[in-house]
């Protein structure tokens, strides 16, 4: 594997990960340190010597980041895909292993989280999504790639390529990234109630379902959501893990029903930009637009509401703000709408800004 590395690609990832280049050389390698470690990169891609630098240079990488050197390779020779990763324990089994029962209905709730991620990114917040997903969602879906398990405890990893749409792909393991933080917290809270605010951050009653799937058959087991992101798209987040603990996983699956048929309101304010504008006339209700943007009290930034303009000339508004790339803010009721969550405005509670 490391022998297909490029000095580029190796490179871009140790400036990425923290390492600083030397100003001096070593008989003609490149010098990165960190802490207390050196490693040499080769001047260029095939000298005689390159593959054996690059191995124990992947030593000394593994050694820092305490993972194992083959998974360290593929990043380095991924720079546009993001990484994820699940980690579950399953209890009373060594580090490295589950049951088969429970690794299968982990792989299922994998595909349900990433899914439910897809179609929040691709249709908008949604207390539960219902039909088949859209062709959109499944090609954002299909490119997702299932990676080799590891231990500690069991880990499956997730890789995915950022494709010829990178910002929409990117767009979705944000999405995941938010919705996680959103339903752990509201977990903690021990409330049930506190899911009813998590809708904006893009969680449904899809994504709980998966996410309790991931604590195991029982749904009691303590499990992680992990999230490197590909060099070659840099994000402000760093890499970062979202902890679920023990029991976490009931309260998740209570959260899933009581989404299915929540009849929540709640007062909301969204400020962003216009991403799309829908007008329908054969409904009385005809004017909607998306918006991407933030929601005011929600936890995060990367928020895409429906929004339902109360007349035409805030529709005209909207669609002068969507040419100039201008931002607007609407308040509201977000109220649920079939099962799509939708923020419905009431006359003169929206404007352009600025």
């Amino acid at each position: 594997m490391t022998g297909s590395l490029t000095v580029a690609d190796i490179s871009t990832y140790l400036e990425h990960t923290g390492w600083r280049r030397r100003p001096d050389g070593w008989r003609g390698a490149a010098v990165w340190s960190h802490d207390a470690y050196d490693v040499l990169v080769p001047a260029r891609d095939g000298m005689g010597d390159g593959d054996l630098r690059v191995h124990e240079l992947v030593d000394v990488l593994a050694t820092v980041e305490q993972r194992e050197p083959a998974e360290i390779a593929r990043d380095i020779g991924s720079p546009l895909a993001d990484q994820h990763w699940y980690r579950t324990f399953a209890a009373g089994l060594p580090s490295g292993f589950t049951t088969l029962k429970a690794g299968l209905h982990a792989v299922h709730s994998v595909l349900a989280v990433v899914n439910s991620a897809a179609r929040a990114v691709i249709d908008g917040p949604h207390f539960a999504f219902a039909g088949k997903e859209s062709s959109a969602v499944e090609r954002l879906v299909d490119r997702v790639q299932l990676g080799p398990t590891r231990s500690g405890s069991y880990v499956f990893t997730v890789r995915v390529p950022l494709g010829e749409e990178p910002e929409l792909t990117r767009r979705v393991s944000l999405q995941l990234h938010d919705a996680a933080v959103a339903v752990r917290d509201a977990a903690a809270a021990g409330d049930l109630a506190a899911f009813d605010d998590t809708v904006t951050a893009g969680v449904s009653a899809e994504l709980c379902e998966g996410l309790a799937g991931l604590a195991g058959v029982a749904g009691r087991e303590p499990f992680e959501l992990g999230f490197r992101w590909a060099r070659g798209l840099p994000s402000d987040l760093p890499a970062t893990a979202v902890g679920f603990g023990e029991g976490y996983g009931e309260v998740i699956a209570e959260a899933a029903g009581r989404l299915r048929k929540s009849d929540h309101t709640a007062e909301v304010t969204v400020t962003g930009a216009v991403e799309s504008l829908h007008d329908e006339p054969a409904r009385a209700d005809r004017w909607r637009i998306r918006v991407r943007g933030e929601v005011a009290a929600a936890k995060g930034n990367r928020r895409v509401l429906w929004v339902r303009l109360p007349d035409q000339d805030a529709y005209h508004a909207a669609i002068a703000a969507h040419q100039a790339q201008q931002q607007v803010r609407a308040r509201g009721v977000l109220s649920r709408t079939s099962q799509r969550a939708e923020l419905i405005v009431p006359p003169n509670d929206f404007e352009v800004l600025g």
